[in-house]
């Protein structure tokens, strides 16, 4: 690589107000032992390698971020035992005093290599050259009415204002008459529109009936009307707005219990057959995990639209705290007087794996007619559950594909026997 090609590229463009490099910039250079062979520049904070060559130490560091060997010899270097600070060669950089480039502007300043850049961007020489002002000529006096004549004193405008009255009055007749065409054009225009609205506008009484007054004749009167007319529109849109307003509560309303009229319709009617998705799933273990007297609650099903009706609980195992507990409660309904008790049927659980089907967790047991469990319940929810204390492991649960998007599946099938 032709290295003084390099430099040259690197400097950029002058800054501003320098035309070409006199000999007090060419002087400025950096001699090779201050040089630094990545960025052809003085040295800034100065390292030498374990090979014997001098960086600039950013330049070294962003080098060898993306090599790791020398970029004169090529051998292998790291920056934390192959690099160290030269210390010498920062003291003699600091020690060099370098002029100005504005030195033939009068700028008597000598500072550091390293600081030079920081000088100039503040020099006061550092001035750009005066640029030449195109001549400014002066208009004629009556370019506004289409004189077109521009002279360059005002002695030379002067004598041709002398010299051209008839063109300029004939231009100032023209102009007049331009505008007292247009001005006609637009009073009609406002007469016109003014008689229109007079013709189909009455001001209204104070019940914003029309008003058997006399037709209006005159602007105030015309402005008057409309304002008493806004006025009552205005009393109309705000008592449609509330309206409209009371109507969207009560739509609201009704779509609140039209849904929960739904989901009440599914869990009546889904035969026993209950899918229960449990969101949130990863903030619900956890509190469950933290406190083992929070247990989550299925909404209640029923086994026919007149027929028994349970909920299964989830919640942590008090026996073994690594397990999650699942069962069963019986649930209080209209028709507990009409059923057969105990209850006696088949209840099956399944823990889908929303990942492979195939490892799907399904269990099935029969109840048991001796039980609390399966008796008529007292209240809203019997406190006794029939299931599994230790059904599943946690870890197993929210690590092996249960979990999908923060949502558990627990399948439940209950049939009569």
């Amino acid at each position: 690589m032709d290295r003084s090609r390099t430099k040259d590229a690197s400097e950029g463009i002058a800054p501003m107000g320098i035309t070409s490099l006199n000999e007090a910039v060419l002087s400025n250079q950096p001699e090779s032992r201050y040089e630094c062979p990545v960025c052809l520049n003085w040295l800034r904070d100065p390292v030498i390698t374990t090979c014997g060559h001098k960086f600039c130490k950013g330049c070294i560091t962003s080098w060898l971020q993306n090599s790791g060997h020398c970029p004169i010899d090529n051998i292998n270097l790291s920056m934390k035992v192959d690099i160290f600070p030269d210390n010498y060669t920062k003291r003699e950089i600091q020690e060099q005093r370098m002029s100005c480039p504005f030195a033939s502007k009068g700028c008597a300043v000598k500072v550091t290599p390293l600081d030079l850049d920081a000088h100039i961007a503040t020099c006061e020489y550092n001035q750009p050259e005066a640029s030449s002002q195109p001549e400014i000529r002066v208009p004629c006096a009556f370019h506004a009415v289409g004189c077109k004549e521009t002279f360059d004193s005002q002695e030379d405008m002067n004598t041709h204002l002398h010299n051209d009255i008839q063109s300029h009055m004939s231009l100032l007749m023209n102009a007049y008459s331009e505008v007292k065409i247009n001005s006609d054009i637009s009073n009609a225009s406002i007469d016109a529109k003014e008689q229109e609205a007079m013709s189909l506008w009455e001001a209204p009484d104070k019940e914003g009936a029309p008003s058997t007054a006399k037709p209006l004749n005159n602007t105030s009167a015309l402005i008057r009307a409309l304002y008493e007319r806004v006025v009552v529109l205005e009393q109309r849109n705000r008592e449609q707005d509330i309206v409209i307003a009371n109507m969207s509560k009560q739509l609201s309303a009704f779509a609140v219990a039209k849904m929960k009229q739904n989901n009440e319709m599914l869990l009546r009617y889904c035969m026993g057959n209950y899918i229960w998705k449990i969101d949130n799933f990863k903030a619900r273990c956890d509190a469950m995990l933290k406190d083992h007297y929070k247990m989550l609650y299925s909404p209640g099903f029923y086994t026919s639209p007149n027929g028994y009706r349970f909920c299964v609980r989830l919640n942590i195992s008090p026996q073994n705290p690594l397990c999650f507990a699942l069962h069963v409660h019986l649930m209080k309904t209209e028709n507990d007087e009409c059923l057969e008790w105990p209850f006696n049927g088949r209840i099956s659980f399944a823990m889908i794996n929303q990942y492979d089907p195939d490892l799907t967790q399904r269990d099935t047991m029969m109840s048991n007619s001796n039980l609390i469990a399966f008796r008529k319940p007292n209240s809203e929810i019997c406190v006794r559950g029939f299931g599994y204390t230790e059904y599943a492991v946690v870890s197993d649960v929210v690590r092996n594909g249960f979990v999908k998007d923060d949502n558990l599946i627990v399948r439940v099938h209950i049939k009569c026997v």
